[in-house]
């Protein structure tokens, strides 16, 4: 193979792998490292979802005392869905949270985080061609956990204020009933904040039981939650309602999570998959998954962290303090709103997705094609603001503000924004 040769195979598959979305939120990474480098003052960068709060008090003494007292083999292989008794724990606490009759540990599978969760179940559950359906705008690495299974994602349109279009999500199951395999549901979400509402989700398992209840492949929902424990009422001081679930209203969901947002462990990697008991294919399911986890190569969740989350979960200091991101997201949107942005009222976790106001969209001249979030992410940047254009997630004329940032950085974004949209 000629030098020309190689050069042209490497290309074609770093562009197979890497792909337009990767290439974006690499080019606002390496900007802010560069900005930063060359100096010229702070640098306001609403780009990366990193959480900004330490974890709690609580996980720290947790983790203490889970060494002070650790059996003998605790940092050995375990069987690898994770821990018996961990997996015990935290079945218990699902059933109770959803009302799930019949929810046992072994429908518990510890994972490397959400995503490691994904990509474990997306291949216990999908063939080569499958389609995998998402409400649109949608995490975009999910096109890569799709790929990762020869399947094909699937971005169907969301309704006002990013609720779910349930006829959307007809008319593609419809289409091709034989192929479409699963759904995948982001609550709440990111990059919108967005909750699917108890009615809607209500009405998606009446259409799911009609169209595809009596087929012989199982149509599964996966429900992606790790923002689940960031919700926030529209008004401070009041209570937040909990997060509607599939759980119980469609028998073949599995719910996965993470602790990376509520406890602040994005690094450490923890997280599950809970299956409902009322899965069609339960008993292979926890197999499949169960063997995923080893053969690509997570083996088992990390040992330590496991043993922690009895020790935190459900104690109210055994979480970081979500307030603080709802004021960045308050005073964000507020800010945005006197610019003319559109966006619903900030209900969880940490992301803002506004829409443009009108006179920032990109106009319809063949002479210049860049979608106007594309060009406001431009002029932000000249202004030492970093975001993400709405493109990247599938929904162009919107941006993706990150609000796990310290109080400065928002009123200084807000300042950029003012002056990049004057």
């Amino acid at each position: 193979m000629s030098d020309a040769e190689r050069e042209a195979l490497s290309a074609r598959i770093a562009n197979e792998v890497l792909g337009a979305s990767e290439s974006w939120t690499r080019r606002m990474f390496e900007l802010g490292l560069q900005m930063r480098a060359d100096g010229g003052g702070p640098v306001w960068d609403l780009s990366l979802g990193n959480p900004s709060l330490e974890p709690p008090q609580l996980w720290r003494q947790a983790i203490v005392d889970a060494l002070r007292d650790e059996p003998p083999g605790m940092h050995r292989y375990m069987t690898n869905a994770g821990y018996p008794e961990v997996r015990e724990f935290i079945a218990g606490r699902e059933a109770a949270r959803y009302g799930l009759d019949g929810l046992e540990a072994g429908d518990v599978v510890m994972t490397v985080g959400a995503a490691g969760a994904m990509n474990v179940l997306l291949r216990s559950v999908c063939d080569p061609g499958d389609q995998i359906l998402v409400p649109a705008p949608y995490f975009t690495e999910y096109t890569n956990y799709a790929a990762n299974v020869d399947a094909q994602l699937v971005p169907v349109p969301t309704g006002p204020g990013f609720s779910l279009d349930l006829a959307a999500i007809e008319q593609v199951i419809a289409a091709n009933p034989n192929a479409a395999r699963v759904l995948l549901l982001n609550s709440p979400n990111n990059p919108t904040g967005a909750i699917y509402s108890a009615e809607s989700l209500d009405a998606l398992a009446a259409m799911l039981n009609e169209r595809v209840g009596e087929r012989k492949r199982p149509f599964w929902v996966i429900e992606d939650s790790p923002y689940r424990d960031l919700v926030y009422p529209a008004q401070p001081g009041a209570e937040p309602d909990p997060v509607p679930s599939l759980l119980g209203r469609w028998p073949n969901t599995v719910l996965v999570t993470s602790h990376s947002k509520d406890l602040g462990l994005a690094g450490e990697r923890i997280g599950y998959l809970v299956i409902s008991p009322q899965a069609r294919g339960r008993a292979l399911l926890r197999r499949a998954a169960s063997f995923c986890n080893r053969t690509l190569g997570f083996v088992n969740a990390p040992a330590l962290m496991q043993r922690v989350l009895p020790r935190v979960l459900g104690r109210p200091e055994g979480r970081v303090d979500v307030e603080i991101y709802a004021q960045n997201c308050r005073r964000m949107a507020a800010g945005l709103r006197d610019l003319g942005f559109e966006l619903p009222d900030p209900r969880a976790g940490f992301f803002l997705f506004p829409a443009l106001p009108e006179r920032l969209r990109a106009t319809s001249s063949a002479s210049d094609s860049t979608s106007g979030d594309i060009a406001l992410t431009e002029r932000l940047r000249e202004h030492r603001t970093i975001v993400v254009p709405g493109t990247a997630f599938g929904v162009s004329e919107h941006l993706r503000l990150s609000m796990c940032v310290d109080a400065s950085a928002v009123d200084g974004a807000l300042e950029a924004f003012r002056a990049a949209c004057a």
